[in-house]
């Protein structure tokens, strides 16, 4: 079973893209603060980490942070923004973002689908 650690602030955003996630069959996990999320990160060691922009003011800093930890080696890393501004998506890809998704391109189903064949 795959799994997704979900780090948002916003709780009913998370919990919204959880359900989804655990339809769809993954063992789903959220975490509403990052550091909250790196614990979960160190003894989970998802498959996924979806991670909420607004939870960062430094988005390209913690992305490195995040891709840095042992646990994270094999993990996809999706980021989840309500804005798109296209150097900071660009500077996140470089840091090592697999995924940028925007808020309202992408309703959660498709985000699930669009995550299913990122690990796939």
């Amino acid at each position: 079973m795959r799994s997704i650690l979900i780090i948002a602030c916003d709780f009913y955003l998370a919990g919204i893209y959880g359900r989804k996630f655990e339809h769809d069959g993954w063992d789903v996990e959220i975490a509403e603060s990052i550091a909250d999320g790196k614990t979960m990160i160190a003894k989970m060691q998802p498959d996924v980490v979806l991670l909420e922009k607004d939870c960062t003011k430094d988005i390209v800093d913690l992305v490195r942070e995040l891709k840095g930890l042992p646990t994270m080696q094999s993990a996809k890393l999706v980021i989840l923004a309500k804005e798109s501004d296209r150097d900071e998506i660009q500077k996140a890809r470089n840091a090592g973002a697999d995924q940028y998704l925007l808020l309202g391109h992408f309703v959660p189903h498709e985000a699930v689908e669009k995550i299913r064949q990122l690990v796939s």
